[in-house]
């Protein structure tokens, strides 16, 4: 009987979920026009209205239709979510052509009008066979997104499509780490993604509730991105300029004001819709929210193994920052998964032992009977089990060499280190096994926790990354799926709706449910913000479909839902294009991708100035790697825009699926037309040196040859005509106006 009141309540609230969200569209649809902008100009904490994002107009474009071809295995919901953004680089002239495999007949789909997306109605059968791949085009297409459910037949089935095409880029759906590694490296253009853990960091970030945004790390730099609120005396933020925010390791990604600034020439010349948007002489003001990205420390490198000083030096830095529990863990860990290797070389260094003790007593025995090998071997392994008195005490002392003796001492007292050594620790190994349930279980918190409703992979991967920003909680579900995890975090273990009570939810900061079963999270959501006594709760819920997620954002304004798949499915189809996506997290309701470029001869980008690209193209670059004369490899954080990228140069970037889109197709927004104007010429004692030093720094600051800057600075007091993005442009006048009396004013808005 419960389990059918279970199941009629699901069916209950599913079925209130559509009811409210038909309604609130129809009383959308029945507002006037203009209703939503007042409504808008009330609410001062939502996002402003910014800049439509900018595209080069057809008439510069070639005539000539490029196509792509893509394959789709896999129609479940990531594959769906797939099929949508590869469509969103479709764009006269560049025609992306989707076709499709599935095992069977959809029943229904989750997109409306997902059909119409494909080329051709999906082909039935089994990925892994190759008429089923051939009947999909396979062998004209650039790319693959293997993603159904099953990982075996993804796997089976990138291995069909490399031998079929050497040259397409394979995609894969896939949990198998080690297993992804080792394909990578024998099938080449190979991307896998696990579409599960991929949206993980979103599902912990928006239950800790706090201003961090997103944390990664790119090799050994770590960075962080955060989103505030400013308060009045904020000395890094109030009253200070959007270009004052552009440091070494510090940029500002997006200002969302209370009131709406005074932009006389409107918005900056930017192909992003929350990059870049604000005018360089916009002023932060106290109540404005303001995201930012910066680059933390270093990332621990590991200490040379040879170096005691450095060991010493971990040692006392561990110890100041409060790390030494970290410390020993670290090595308990590490001499529990050496035991093997130990045991493995005690029993080699035990059987050397053996056979030179007993050879030794064999060649070196002078008594009155011949040692046989059976006594010898015998003898040498009382040796060995710390026997020496009982295989000398019977001897006379002519009998045996005295060099002989004490190297059989020797040999004793090694055995004793060794092998009873090794059975020491594993004796211990086994009482603790023996003991484990009397170590000590971290309580359940009082106030202030999360709690984290499910231990899949999800969950596992959430727990970790709180467990990491050291935000007490607390775990809940139906059964143990990592018996260690009892050890380090409070785990309560059995029916999730029953045992939910005992983890304190009335106090709790904030819960996030991230089961497979995505009714039994809006059931737990629901229990949860009911028992709770904290007006600021806003449960985290997982869902399966991204129209689930805006029917349950109808139904419950202060959750926050997630669709895994809808976030993953950016990272998904900006990897088809050949782009390395190493993240994602979520900034002003878009998904922006920390994405990788290897820069090519013959790249969209090789040869830009990295203003052009951060304005042009709408992204944020944050590392640069690249080499010097000598062909020395180095790094460049937070890169400034008057660098260069050239071939072989590794380029990541902040975007968004549409910044990712314009990069693929050369889709450059174009700066603004401004005149330079020298009011007057240099002083006449300024030296040659000095003069040449202003011409390079104009010249790197204007994108302009210095033959060009040359003329202009010798005709001073003279005026021309410069392209730049707003930003660049306040650099400029920023930089030079120590040096040049000069001025800058836009000629017209945008350039053809």
């Amino acid at each position: 009987m419960r389990y059918i009141r279970q199941v009629l309540l699901r069916q209950l609230l599913f079925e209130c979920l559509f009811l409210i969200s038909d309604l609130s569209s129809a009383h959308r649809r029945a507002m006037p026009a203009n209703s939503s902008s007042s409504s808008a100009a009330g609410q001062s904490r939502k996002r402003s209205v910014g800049p439509d994002t900018l595209m080069p107009s057809l008439a510069t474009r070639s005539a000539a239709t490029h196509q792509d071809r893509f394959i789709v295995c896999g129609l479940g919901s990531l594959g769906q979510q797939c099929v949508v953004n590869l469509k969103r680089f479709d764009y006269d002239p560049f025609e992306v052509i989707i076709t499709a495999i599935d095992q069977r007949q959809i029943g229904g789909w989750e997109i409306d009008n997902l059909p119409s997306y494909l080329a051709k109605p999906p082909v039935m059968g089994d990925c892994r066979r190759e008429d089923m791949l051939r009947a999909a085009g396979i062998d004209q297409s650039r790319a693959i997104l293997i993603v159904t459910s099953n990982e075996s037949t993804n796997i089976e089935c990138a291995i069909a499509a490399r031998r079929l095409n050497p040259h397409i880029q394979i995609i894969l759906r896939s949990s198998r780490h080690s297993l992804n590694t080792l394909l990578s490296r024998h099938l080449g253009k190979f991307i896998a993604l696990d579409a599960t853990e991929l949206p993980a960091m979103a599902f912990a970030l928006a239950g800790l509730g706090d201003d961090i945004v997103s944390v990664f790390k790119i090799g050994r730099h770590r960075f962080r991105v955060t989103e505030q609120f400013v308060r009045a005396g904020d000395s890094r933020f109030d009253q200070q300029a959007v270009q004052q925010l552009h440091q070494g390791n510090f940029r500002l990604l997006d200002l969302n004001p209370v009131d709406m600034p005074p932009q006389p020439m409107g918005w900056a010349t930017t192909a992003s819709s929350i990059f870049h948007r604000w005018q360089p002489h916009v002023r932060i003001a106290p109540g404005d929210r303001v995201a930012y990205i910066e680059a933390n420390k270093t990332a621990d490198l590991p200490a040379a193994k040879d170096n005691p000083i450095s060991a010493v030096g971990q040692w006392i830095d561990d110890l100041r920052h409060h790390d030494w529990q970290k410390r020993l863990a670290s090595w308990r860990r590490s001499s529990e998964e050496s035991l093997g290797r130990v045991v493995a070389i005690a029993l080699f260094t035990a059987i050397v032992l053996w056979l030179a003790g007993s050879l030794l007593l064999k060649f070196n025995y002078y008594g009155e009977f011949e040692l046989t090998w059976v006594k010898a071997i015998s003898l040498g392994a009382i040796l060995l089990l710390g026997g020496y008195g009982d295989v000398f005490g019977g001897f006379d002392p002519p009998a045996i060499p005295g060099w002989v003796q004490m190297v059989c001492l020797m040999i004793t007292l090694a055995s004793i280190l060794v092998v009873l050594g090794v059975l020491g620790l594993v004796a211990e190994r086994l009482l603790n096994s023996r003991f484990d349930f009397l170590q000590k279980r971290p309580r359940i918190p009082r106030s202030g926790h999360v709690v984290v409703v499910g231990l899949g992979r999800v969950g596992r991967k959430v727990t970790s990354l709180l467990a990491e920003f050291n935000q007490p909680m607390v775990a809940v579900a139906e059964k143990s799926q990592m018996p260690d995890l009892s050890t380090r975090v409070p785990l309560i273990i059995g029916n999730i709706l029953e045992e939910l009570p005992l983890a304190n939810l009335a106090t709790a900061k904030s819960i996030i449910a991230v089961t497979d079963d995505q009714m039994l999270n809006l059931e737990v959501a629901l229990f949860a913000s009911e028992k709770t006594l904290n007006h600021n709760f806003s449960p985290v819920v997982r869902t399966r479909s991204q129209s689930f997620s805006d029917n349950l954002t109808a139904m419950m304004p202060q959750a926050q839902t997630f669709c895994a798949y809808a976030l993953s499915a950016e990272a998904f189809a900006g990897a088809a294009f050949g782009e390395n996506i190493l993240g994602l997290f979520r900034l002003g309701a878009q998904n922006i991708l920390v994405t990788e470029y290897l820069i090519a001869l013959g790249d969209t980008l090789v040869g830009k100035q990295m203003g052009h690209i951060a304005y042009g193209y709408g992204v944020v670059p944050v590392l640069r790697e690249t080499q010097d004369a000598q062909g020395n490899r180095f790094e460049i954080l937070l890169p400034t825009d008057d660098q260069y990228l050239m071939a072989g140069d590794r380029l990541f970037v902040l975007s968004s699926i549409n910044g990712l889109r314009r990069i693929e197709r050369g889709e450059r927004t174009p700066p603004r037309r401004w005149r330079l104007v020298g009011d007057k010429p240099l002083p006449p004692q300024m030296s040659a040196e000095a003069i040449a030093d202003i011409v390079q720094q104009l010249s790197k600051l204007s994108d302009c040859s210095t033959d060009a800057i040359q003329g202009f600075i010798d005709r001073l007091p003279a005026a021309m005509d410069i392209d730049l993005y707003d930003y660049q442009a306040a650099r400029l006048v920023q930089a030079m106006k120590s040096h040049l009396s000069i001025r800058l004013t836009p000629v017209r808005e945008r350039r053809a």
